[in-house]
């Protein structure tokens, strides 16, 4: 059973902990007594309400996951978004995406620390399930932690009491704090989660604990020596730990790769062996708690105009219930579709290239023997364009043929998108939710996927890379590879060990794990985040500085605090 079918329980249980306006005055306790709060019930709800708070804040890390780095670029209707994907600092600080964020961060991270308190004494008959939720609570934590920190670094607010009424009372203890804090919630989690196998779907296990602490060390890592120290590592032993962790979770658990890259993101398919966590979502909106996935929506363009003359499709609907919502938020850089080989079968599990007929309806199916749209992942020329408009000349129902190239969506030499390419681009698939209850259904009920096994493959090629053994990381990304290959063309994807640089394993990243949300942080933590954004992203140009690899705290909240001389924004967003 998939976690969401308990979230309709604890529904109110989790709005009464996500009600007030800043970290500094969250009552996590809400409207729920003390005594309850400490019976075995009160406790396993308020752990569970944990999951709920996920949602809260799923769009936000999309967003600050992926825009401002080399993968996507704002589309024509991003307004908000361009505010981040772009680095505006003042619109940064004081952008409503941003308050949330940090908002919703701290009430999931609020509500964990209570966890932790309470769970140690309240009325718990067995110790064991004590034990896991103990555990679950930590790893929560640890989590939190993780974003909170890789996100605004030295800026971040450090608690790991729960707040009770209002406090305004900042703490900036640094970096290491964080680290340190999260290695030992990790630590004490260890000893009490349950296996994959054994686990409800979409709750905390050892094996999502396990993938947290591969993440954390490998993010420990690439900061200086005086942090790792501090944290109580070394870079070589995050390095050594962490391959470690990729080895187990490759090989002691039920994980496994899907041969069909595409039906890992399958609508049809949100329970699978590749998938290690997930965001869950129910079509059953009862069981929501009225937080339904919107992100389908923002990586879909115009489908029914033409990149080439802004023509009309008339074969298309401005919205469709397979097709998707159109938003025009987010779109493919150039240089995300042309890292791809044309033999690679991701590219074609990642974006849609062909759009069919849809007759009467925008909520029927296409009709998939007429094709009336292809936006190829190549240059077009002016007679393939003319020969598919004049295809309406011979067919049946008189259907043009819309032909277009990436010459139309972008400029080839800048890679900045045309005027007609920031609305008609290619779709993010990975996202698409069809099952929306109708075409222009902004509630989406997919689930979204944090963590799979293809990102351990690329993390453990990465940590073979620091270690010297290219040989080894060569292997392991052939192995990745084998379900991308086409079959004739197995040559065009083979991997030698002198291929394997950091910028090749983060091109693969991309391969793997384009749009999937957590590209910025990933960038970020291997040091290239400014050289790849400046080099591959055409809207950041002359505008992104060394210090925008952190995010600015929201103005309010450095606002409300009272003690403005230790608790401030910032210093290069300070002006």
């Amino acid at each position: 059973m998939k976690l969401k079918y308990w979230t309709f329980i604890i529904a109110l249980y989790a709005g009464s902990l996500c009600s007030c306006s800043d970290f500094l005055s969250e009552d996590p306790k809400g409207n729920i007594t003390t005594n309850y709060s400490e019976t075995e019930e009160g406790c396993e709800r308020l752990v569970l309400s944990l999951y709920n708070t996920h949602r809260d804040f799923l769009e936000r890390l999309y967003l600050f996951g992926s825009m401002g780095a080399d993968e996507q670029l704002v589309a024509v209707n991003g307004n908000d978004w361009r505010y981040f994907g772009e680095y505006f600092d003042t619109q940064m600080i004081n952008n409503g995406w941003n308050r949330d964020f940090w908002k919703q961060l701290y009430n999931s991270l609020n509500v964990a620390n209570l966890a932790t308190e309470i769970i140690e004494t309240a009325e718990i008959k067995d110790e064991g399930r004590r034990a896991e939720l103990r555990a679950e609570a930590h790893a929560l934590r640890a989590f939190y932690f993780w974003i909170i920190t890789e996100t605004y670094g030295d800026g971040a607010h450090f608690t790991t009491e729960s707040t009770a009424g209002v406090k305004t009372i900042g703490y900036q203890p640094g970096v290491a704090t964080f680290y340190k804090q999260m290695l030992e919630d990790l630590n004490i989690a260890a000893t009490g989660l349950k296996l994959p196998q054994n686990s409800q779907w979409g709750r905390m296990n050892e094996g999502i604990r396990k993938f947290i602490l591969m993440k954390v060390l490998m993010s420990l890592a690439g900061y200086p020596d005086d942090v790792i120290s501090a944290a109580g590592y070394t870079k070589e032993r995050c390095y050594t730990d962490a391959l470690a962790l990729t080895k187990s979770l490759r090989s002691d658990y039920n994980y496994r790769l899907l041969d069909d890259y595409t039906q890992i993101f399958d609508v049809d398919n949100q329970i699978n062996d590749e998938i290690i966590w997930s965001v869950q979502y129910s079509t059953d909106k009862t069981y929501n708690g009225g937080g339904e996935n919107g992100l389908h929506r923002y990586g879909v363009g115009w489908y029914n105009k033409s990149a080439v003359d802004n023509k009309a499709i008339t074969t298309l609907w401005s919205h469709s219930l397979y097709y998707g919502r159109e938003y025009r938020w987010t779109m493919p850089s150039l240089f995300m579709i042309q890292n791809f080989n044309e033999y690679d079968k991701r590219l074609y599990g990642s974006l849609q290239e062909y759009w069919c007929w849809i007759p009467t309806d925008w909520n029927q199916k296409p009709v998939y023997s007429d094709t009336v749209l292809i936006r190829h992942f190549r240059t077009v020329t002016d007679e393939e364009v003319a020969a598919g408009r004049q295809r309406a000349e011979t067919h049946p129902l008189g259907h043009e043929l819309f032909v277009e190239g990436l010459n139309h969506m972008y400029n080839l030499q800048t890679g900045e998108p045309t005027m007609n390419g920031r609305s008609c681009y290619h779709t993010n698939l990975k996202l698409l939710d069809s099952s929306r209850e109708f075409a222009k259904d902004e509630k989406g009920h997919k689930d979204f996927i944090w963590f799979r096994l293809g990102e351990v493959y690329l993390s453990q090629a990465e940590l073979f890379m620091y270690m010297g053994q290219k040989e080894e990381a060569a292997k392991v990304i052939t192995e990745l590879r084998k379900r991308a290959l086409t079959e004739g063309h197995e040559e065009a994807l083979k991997v030698t060990p002198d291929m394997i640089t950091l910028d090749f394993i983060l091109d693969e990243y991309m391969r793997e794990l384009c749009m999937e949300g957590f590209r910025w942080y990933t960038l970020k933590r291997t040091g290239k985040l400014l050289e790849r954004a400046l080099k591959y992203n055409p809207d950041v140009k002359d505008k992104m500085k060394a210090y925008h690899v952190t995010r600015p705290i929201p103005q309010n909240e450095v606002d409300v605090v009272t003690n403005k001389d230790e608790f401030h924004q910032l210093p290069e967003y300070d002006k």
